[in-house]
């Protein structure tokens, strides 16, 4: 379809990570056009396919003191239960009651921890040029509920970072195959996950990969 040249700005470029392609969530770094609708398209141009549409990152971030009283969070302007913190039923009365009960000293403080989130990685061309690189995991310990980390998230989850909820997760790492011959390309990196399955006596990584053994296969 014909789009006029004054309804889209041509030959963008983004080298971060701004942009994930729409359905598979992988990070875009290259050439791209906004339309006047405000989407976003691989490509230079509309005549510069596969144009797959792109979704901006949207980049949120929680200020917060890794140690907070028990007041501040109990009297705390957060969501509650209720739409208005002064719907009938609620009072300063009730969290101090409660506190007692639970034996709970508001006037203690508690740490609260940051929790590791997905990764979607881009092999570089050194990575290409090498024919493989290394993804890293972490998974629920009593659940089959994985993320992909990047390889500093990893770290920091590996070394007990006490910053981090590092307790409920297994870290796992893995070499994937990323040049060769497809299908020993695809039975390489199968075989290694089914292995490393075996060996931490794991299941669900298969499945959470989608069994896409030939992912950023080139």
């Amino acid at each position: 379809m014909y789009t006029p040249k004054n309804r889209i700005v041509t030959n963008l470029y983004t080298g971060t990570n701004e942009l994930v392609i729409k359905g598979t969530q992988e990070y875009y770094k290259g050439y791209y056009y906004k339309t006047f609708e405000g989407k976003f398209f691989t490509g230079k141009s509309p005549n510069d396919p596969p144009n797959k549409e792109l979704i901006k990152v949207e980049i949120t971030s929680t200020s917060y003191k890794s140690e907070t009283l028990q007041s501040e969070l109990a009297y705390g302007d957060f969501p509650t239960i209720y739409d208005d913190i002064n719907t009938p039923g609620y009072s300063s009365e009730m969290v101090e009651k409660y506190a007692t009960l639970q034996n709970i000293d508001l006037n203690d403080s508690i740490i609260r921890h940051l929790l590791p989130n997905q990764y979607y990685p881009i092999p570089s061309a050194e990575d290409y040029t090498l024919g493989s690189f290394t993804r890293y995991f972490c998974v629920k310990i009593n659940q089959p509920i994985y993320l992909e980390l990047n390889q500093e998230t990893y770290n920091l989850l590996k070394n007990r970072d006490p910053n981090y909820l590092w307790q409920p997760y297994k870290i796992l790492k893995l070499q994937w195959t990323l040049i060769g011959e497809k299908q020993e390309v695809f039975n390489t990196n199968r075989d290694v996950v089914i292995l490393l399955e075996k060996r931490q006596k794991l299941r669900g990584l298969g499945r959470f990969l989608k069994e896409n053994y030939l992912k950023f296969y080139r």
